[in-house]
């Protein structure tokens, strides 16, 4: 899925019409304002793949490069001091702040296109896959948007589970009784990737979109966290119990025996450990442990497990798939030594197509894997690191969250 470098400059698009002065102010919104203005709102640093325009570069409504090998800042659709929901893929990103959505990249036939739409009410979550994004709106209503310069939103009515979980008698103000199965079908997480669209819905029914493909009990287990591979997806509970189904030919699913499992099923070999966060790549997982503890599991090809690729002579290569997660041992990272790893353990961690990147609980980022984009930020003699390691010092202590695309990083920091 290799794209070549390109630095054509292109201004946005809408609708299939050459952009107007209009078009390209809404598109550019951030771009022209004060630096006193700026100050005020959040900073967006970005790396990675931008061959198709899907991110504007600081004082320019163009494109950075093709190639972005170094954090760099970008500017947002609209008022950057809003909360705002991104979510990217390798041809186009994805932004929605309130009713409105932006669509900026290759929709259509040409870098830097731009949709701009609304939403019937106030966005909940994206998710973006090659073809589509999921819109979810606040009141549980799950979207579909083509990747498309005329597209429009395409509500998505999902299967009514066959046998919908027990629930509490809700009754209007008049005094009569709610449809029971009204909150199974009431979406509170969407994940999706080119070949899975996964939803979850109020009472634990979990979608294999739009299909019901398997019901939790509702009392007593809830959901924490639901991500997304290629072909694969991650669940993980309030209990710290993690699930996965899907694709697991390269060992992304965590279990023993290689296959494809069609609803979700326990990793046993997380079994009895308490995890706080998990990451889907392309073809691989990780998570992390209530006690620092940093797993990883699935395809190596380009050390995005944190683990070597070839072998100490540099002449074979170390095993590509590894099934079952393995644990790690980073290194130090404030600390003089390796006695002081722990005082800097993993927080959270997210991972792109074949790269996964840590936070550490100083708030250092460190990654591994594939970096011929840049999606690393960092300059390496090789197209991967096959080790973690410290990428970026200057957000130590400070406030921020990761979002990572298939081929780039993005940091989000609160001014």
């Amino acid at each position: 899925m290799s794209v070549d470098q390109t630095t054509v400059e292109q201004q946005p698009q809408v609708a299939g019409r050459s952009p107007s002065p209009a078009c390209a102010r809404r598109c550019a919104t951030a771009v022209g304002t004060s630096s006193d203005e700026r100050r005020k709102m959040r900073q967006f640093l970005f790396t990675g793949f931008n061959a198709f325009g899907q991110h504007n570069s600081n004082n320019t409504v163009g494109r950075t490069s093709g190639r972005v090998t170094a954090l760099t800042e970008i500017h947002v659709p609209g008022n950057e001091n809003d909360n705002i929901i991104i979510a990217i893929s390798w041809r186009y990103t994805v932004y929605a702040k309130g009713i409105k959505i932006w669509l900026i990249g290759l929709l259509d036939s040409m870098p830097g296109e731009c949709l701009e739409l609304e939403a019937p009410m106030a966005i909940k979550a994206l998710a973006a896959c090659d073809t589509h994004c999921l819109v979810l709106l606040q009141n549980g209503e799950l979207y579909k948007l083509p990747v498309e310069l005329d597209a429009k939103l395409q509500q998505i009515k999902l299967e009514t589970p066959p046998n919908p979980p027990a629930l509490a008698i809700k009754r209007t103000i008049f005094g009569t009784a709610k449809a029971s199965n009204e909150a199974s079908t009431v979406i509170t997480h969407i994940a999706c990737g080119s070949h899975i669209n996964v939803a979850i819905g109020a009472g634990n029914t979990v979608y294999s979109i739009p299909s019901c493909l398997h019901q939790f009990p509702q009392l007593q287990w809830r959901l924490k966290q639901l991500e997304c591979g290629q072909e694969h997806a991650l669940m993980l509970n309030a209990n710290g119990d993690v699930y996965t189904w899907g694709n697991g030919l390269r060992g992304q699913l965590g279990q023993e025996t290689l296959g494809v499992e069609e609803t979700p099923q326990l990793v046993d070999a997380l079994a009895g450990i308490k995890i706080t966060h998990i990451a889907a790549g392309g073809w691989h997982s990780a998570a992390i442990s209530a006690f620092g503890d940093l797993y990883t599991w699935g395809l190596n090809s380009n050390g995005q497990l944190g683990m070597r690729v070839m072998k100490p002579d540099g002449l074979l290569k170390e095993p590509t798939v590894y099934p079952l997660p393995q644990l790690h041992d980073l290194s130090a990272c404030c600390g003089t030594s390796d006695d002081d790893v722990d005082l800097c353990a993993p927080v959270k961690v997210f991972a792109g197509s074949r790269h996964t990147v840590l936070v550490r609980s100083c708030g250092r980022l460190w990654a591994s894997g594939w970096c011929a984009h840049g999606q690393l930020g960092t300059q390496v003699n090789s197209q991967y690191l096959d080790a973690f390691q410290a990428i970026y010092y200057e957000c130590r202590d400070s406030e921020y969250s990761v979002i990572c695309g298939p081929w780039s990083t993005l940091l989000v920091f609160s001014k």
